[in-house]
Parts: C-alpha cells; sequence; structure tokens
C-alpha cells in the first residue's frame, strides 16, 4: 500500500457503480480524481469529507494506472453558504471548471481557498475570484494589454476593453465607442494585471470586483481558448449582467 497524506479542496464528486463516488480534488501539486467508496451511504465515515467546497485533509492510496482510492480524512473547513445563493454557487462552479487551466502550486491553491472562504463569509469573494482567473489567464499566456491601446498603442484616450481585440482600445481604434469603461474600471483593471501575488490581500483591500467583472475575465478565457462553457452561460442567463464588449 502506497498512502500520502495531503490536503485539498474538493471541487466535485460523482457517482461511481453503486456506492461509490469519484472526487476531483485540487492539491498543491495537481488535481487528483480519486475513487471514494460506500460514499453515496448515508452511514458513510467517509461521506463528509467529499463534499464540495470543502477543505479537506485525506489520506489516500495511490496506485498506477488506476483511481487513488480514498481511506479516511478530517474536513477543516465547509464553505457551505457557497450552496445558498445559486449565483454564487455558479460563479464557484465556472472556477472549478476552469483550475485545471491553473497553475497548479501552494499558492494557487490557497488562493482558491481564500476566494471559497471569502464567498462562504460575503467578503469580496468576487474580488478574489477575478484573482484567480487572472491567474489562469497568466499562466496560459493570453494576458489582456492593458499599458496602452492593442491596435495603436497609443497611451492616451483609453476608454474600452475588447475582448476579441486582446485589450485596451482608445478612443480612435474604438469609432463608435461601444463597451466604454469609466476612468475607474480601466484602473482597475490594470491593477489587476499588475499586482504581485504578495499583494493580493491589499489588493481586496482596496478594489471591490463584481460578477460582471467576473463574466467578463471568464468570458475573456473561454473566448481565447475556444472553450465552451456550460456554467459560464447558466451563470450569464441567471444573472442582471449585461454588455460584455467582444
Amino acid at each position: 500500500m502506497t498512502t500520502r497524506d495531503i490536503d485539498a479542496l474538493v471541487l466535485k464528486n460523482e457517482e461511481y457503480r453503486e456506492k461509490d463516488a469519484i472526487v476531483t480534488v485540487l492539491t498543491s501539486q495537481e488535481i487528483l480524481r480519486i475513487r471514494a467508496r460506500g460514499v453515496q451511504s448515508l452511514q458513510s465515515k467517509n461521506r463528509v469529507i467529499c463534499q464540495p467546497y470543502s477543505w479537506v485533509h485525506i489520506t489516500i492510496d495511490k496506485k498506477a494506472n488506476r483511481f487513488p482510492l480514498l481511506l479516511y480524512g478530517t474536513t477543516k473547513r465547509y464553505y457551505f453558504h457557497i450552496l445558498e445563493d445559486l449565483e454564487i454557487q455558479t460563479t464557484c462552479q465556472v472556477l472549478n471548471d476552469l483550475v485545471h487551466l491553473g497553475p497548479i502550486h501552494t499558492s494557487f491553491m490557497n488562493l482558491v481557498n481564500t476566494c471559497w472562504q471569502a464567498f462562504h463569509t460575503h467578503t469580496n469573494g468576487y474580488t478574489y475570484a477575478c484573482l484567480c482567473l487572472k491567474e489562469i489567464i497568466h499562466y496560459q499566456g493570453i494576458d489582456p494589454c492593458v499599458d496602452h491601446c492593442v491596435k495603436c498603442e497609443r497611451t492616451d484616450h483609453i476608454e474600452a476593453l475588447s475582448i476579441k481585440q486582446g485589450g485596451f482600445l482608445c478612443s480612435y481604434c474604438n469609432p463608435s465607442h461601444v463597451g466604454k469603461k469609466s476612468k475607474a474600471d480601466l484602473i482597475q483593471i490594470h491593477s489587476l494585471f499588475h499586482v504581485q501575488p504578495t499583494a493580493y490581500a491589499s489588493f481586496c483591500e482596496l478594489y471591490t470586483l463584481t460578477l460582471s467583472d467576473f463574466i467578463q475575465w471568464a468570458s475573456w478565457i473561454g473566448y481565447h481558448l475556444n472553450l465552451k462553457l456550460p456554467s459560464l452561460r447558466f451563470l450569464t442567463s441567471i444573472s442582471d449582467e449585461i454588455g460584455i464588449y467582444y
């Protein structure tokens, strides 16, 4: 038996065979799909540690060419309030669908954990969620151009962000003035893509990003990586946020 003790975030669980489940978790090193025996039974001791939006410490038996097997574990924190709000739950589902595209290391796992905690306590969750998306965007090499107009490179008269064009547009390159943003919004976007991870807490004290911002950056990822995300489509349909400029 080859056992490992790991801290993990439970992204989802799926029924497997009659009473088992396949539990997908984010760790500091990888995303794992783990077989949890018998957890569909209400009497299972491991059932509680398989709940999505849980931060857990688990022991697994990792065998070659097979699903790792969940042996036992404990829940360090269960962010159950996420499940009480449909928009927040769907936002976290979109994020869960995208984390495999991010830099899988300890600081990224901790950032996702902090994001869940922020949504659980209703304290600036969308800002942390946008920071998670920013990490994914940067890791995938699809950063927006936020230092000048993406078309003519001028640094003045910046007025819009275009997903299709790949960054900021000035008023001269956006003659129809579609997707205009306020100066404060443009500064916020610039800051989002320049802030260093060590300053994330300070960024979240200074700025409060919204569901609209999250949908914008999730749409950015979807467009530039050619992804179809049913969870994002559903989030957009249930929200009042419109006007994402491509």
